[in-house]
């Protein structure tokens, strides 16, 4: 009976370890899974050239000129865009400072300049609307607008710095 309870016991153990293996490949496998998907959902990591300081809001739409939270001198150049999967339905474009309407173009681009009161923070809001006027997406940003200050006159030449005259020939 010994020889036998020690065959069962080899028999169960190699069965035991095969069902291990299959779990252990299985998470193996989603784990690979999982990062297929990862890396061709982001394509990769991204190249210097896409790195911008820009704000995406909703329906694809990005202010990629002003930064969010910049201060500036006015006027302030106002460049942003719609993306790609987004641009289909967009007619419209509009740039609304402090909630008034500054900016319509058709389109899915916008590059303009917006003139802004100084010493005050402002809100830039960039809408996309769609060919029927409803709202495909929108973005905004926040500036603080300083006054320019002006270049300094250069200063008239001193009587030190200006070279003497030569000396006159004897007749």
């Amino acid at each position: 009976m010994c020889a036998l309870f020690s065959c069962m016991t080899t028999f169960k153990t190699p069965q035991t370890q095969r069902g291990f293996i299959q779990y252990v490949v299985l998470g193996i496998l989603l784990i690979l899974v999982a990062g297929a998907i990862a890396f061709f959902k982001y394509k990769g990591s991204p190249s210097p050239s896409n790195l911008t300081a820009s704000l995406t809001g909703s329906g694809g739409v990005t202010i990629t000129t002003p930064d969010n939270n910049a201060t500036l001198t006015s006027p302030v150049h106002v460049t942003a865009s719609v993306a790609s999967g987004f641009t289909g339905p967009v007619k419209t474009m509009q740039v609304f400072a402090d909630n008034t309407l500054v900016y319509q173009g058709k389109g899915t681009t916008v590059d303009t300049s917006v003139t802004l009161s100084a010493s005050a923070t402002h809100t830039l809001t960039v809408l996309a609307l769609k060919q029927n006027g409803q709202l495909e997406g929108s973005a905004m940003v926040t500036v603080t607008i300083v006054s320019a200050t002006p270049s300094p006159l250069p200063l008239p030449p001193s009587a030190s710095s200006i070279a003497p005259l030569p000396p006159v020939p004897s007749p």
